[in-house]
């Protein structure tokens, strides 16, 4: 994975997550693979962090200045030099030490342009948050029939389509993830299911109920690229 992928990382405030999401990354056995962290002005430990796991893990992390989740990503994609980019967020665990693997060699060998997956909640026993996962699955599977969906906990992607696609809108507000995957051709996405998992950390954020909301009026207006332009207050730009 050396020469072909790039991994990038926006964060804000995550010395609760980064030494583990490293230490995930260096059980994948990512090798020399470059890791770029776009952080959004931590007021924590993050960086801090971040560069003592990587020197400790002898991973190859470069640390950048970030900003709202799109910005971070399309940062941290400028700087990448490999075919492939892989977007990660900071609080993913991985459900097999082979899940990197196997998303490079679907991307690799099956001619796909684009590949994203579905989390599993995995956490303290939540009722609310297993039901807003299992809906986010519902919803992922129903669209990516006809309008791929993808996640920015795990996005691998072409750097060439990356850039065809003019990356992440940096205009809206949330769900600039979504947006983008849905310009890729059905048949050139592939949808693996439970490579990594989440906790209910965004739920107890933002609130359950306003998250069923958010989840059900972005369905709805799926068609409606204004309404992504709307300021929900999903994330904090302070």
């Amino acid at each position: 994975m050396e020469e072909i992928l790039t991994i990038v990382i926006p964060c804000k405030n995550e010395e609760s997550n980064i030494r583990r999401v490293l230490l995930e990354l260096k059980q994948q056995d990512i090798g020399n693979t470059a890791i770029i962290l776009a952080d959004a002005k931590s007021t924590d430990k993050t960086r801090v962090l971040a560069s003592t796991s990587a020197l400790e893990l002898n991973l190859n992390l470069r640390i950048v200045d970030g900003g709202m989740p799109a910005v971070g990503r399309n940062t941290g994609a400028r700087l990448a030099k490999t075919p492939y980019i892989l977007f990660l967020d900071a609080d993913i665990t991985f459900t097999s030490q082979y899940a990197i693997q196997e998303a490079i060699d679907c991307i690799h060998n099956r001619a796909i342009d684009m590949v994203g997956t579905t989390p599993r909640y995995k956490g303290e026993p939540d009722v609310r948050a297993w039901i807003l996962f299992r809906l986010n699955l519902l919803v992922t599977w129903y669209l990516s029939k006809t309008q791929p969906f993808a996640i920015g906990g795990f996005t691998l992607v072409k750097k060439t389509i990356f850039k065809k696609l003019g990356g992440y809108d940096e205009r809206v507000t949330q769900s600039e993830d979504w947006l983008l995957s849905r310009q890729v051709k059905p048949s050139k996405f592939l949808l693996i299911p439970d490579l990594i998992t989440q906790d209910n950390r965004r739920f107890k954020q933002y609130g359950y109920w306003k998250m069923i909301k958010l989840l059900l009026t972005n369905f709805i207006n799926r068609k409606n690229l204004g309404h992504f332009y709307k300021d929900v207050g999903y994330f904090k730009k302070s």
